[in-house]
């Protein structure tokens, strides 16, 4: 077996909301860039909880929010167009 087929290797590009299932081992590789918020990439890891997600950093509460939300509406608008061109799950 070579490295290629047991891992998928995903650029890190801005804009991109990466999600995946957790129950397959991953990682991930340390990306350097500014430490100004305002410039800076936003990593959310770990797991949500009910009935909302917690956080910690440079962002208030609004600003988190409206941030998560727009990039939930966003992954779920894309799966469920992979969805319909699939088929569907199962």
């Amino acid at each position: 077996m070579e490295h290629g087929d047991l891992v998928t290797l995903v650029p890190a590009l801005r804009g991109r909301l990466t999600v995946f299932d957790p129950r397959f081992p991953h990682g991930v590789r340390q990306v350097r860039g500014s430490r100004d918020p305002r410039k800076a990439r936003v990593v959310l890891h770990g797991w949500f909880t009910d009935p909302s997600p917690f956080f910690e950093g440079g962002l208030s509460a609004g600003e988190a929010t409206r941030v998560l939300n727009e990039a939930v509406a966003g992954a779920t608008e894309a799966l469920a167009e992979d969805e319909g061109e699939e088929g569907g799950p199962g």
